[in-house]
């Protein structure tokens, strides 16, 4: 291999090397993204949650979409269940803020009470939630409205009906927790170790050339 030849192949490998810095350096800027942790309220009615959401997609440019990774509702309107899995929801943002929360649930279930004999009560229940964000006259704000409902029968027909109503009942969050996300992976460090390694033979190449 001659000088020209093994000028032109050094400077190929340079390149390799400043592009996998390059990488390196994106890779550690995404690995600086952070875990967030909302609790939220849902001041009519006494519902409450948390929810948990990585902003590592988050350019902060326009109106921006996150689904949530894990939370928990504990919903005023409900039939049997203590609380709804938020896993999925999604997490509003403009301009890179956050505006609130979009979710919903639908729960349906059916009882029978033996009452001596063949007579028996019998509980139908349905429940079904939503919760919205949405901006209105240059602010934005959360909403949740919910329906519960119960039908009593027993073998000569219908008995009655109980219903549980909450319409626009506005929603509060509070930021309780930024967690850093994991260190780069391992791309990461390989290719700061071959930037750190180009940068020595660039330094040696220079050295031999004086």
């Amino acid at each position: 291999m001659n000088r020209k030849q093994r000028q032109r192949f050094g400077s190929a490998i340079a390149s390799t090397i400043l592009g996998f810095a390059a990488v390196s350096v994106a890779a550690v800027e995404k690995a600086q993204a952070a875990v967030l942790t909302y609790n939220f309220q849902v001041e009519k009615g006494g519902g409450s949650g948390f929810f948990k959401f990585s902003d590592s997609s988050l350019t902060g440019i326009g109106s921006e979409k996150i689904a949530v990774g894990e939370g928990r509702f504990n919903t005023p309107i409900r039939v049997y269940k203590n609380d709804y899995d938020l896993a999925g929801a999604i997490a509003l943002f403009n301009q890179g803020n956050f505006r609130g929360l979009q979710a919903s649930g639908v729960e349906y279930a059916t009882r029978e009470e033996a009452r001596g004999g063949t007579d028996y009560i019998k509980f139908e229940s349905r429940a079904t939630w939503y919760m919205g964000t949405e901006e209105a006259i240059s602010t934005w704000a959360s909403y949740f409205w919910g329906y519960g409902e119960t039908i009593v029968s027993n073998r000569q027909g219908y008995l009655g009906r109980g219903r549980t109503i909450i319409s626009s009942a506005r929603v509060s969050y509070s930021l309780v927790d930024t967690a850093a996300e994991p260190v780069p992976e391992p791309i990461t460090f390989a290719g700061t170790g071959l930037a750190l390694a180009g940068l020595s033979w660039l330094k040696h190449k220079k050295k031999m050339a004086a």
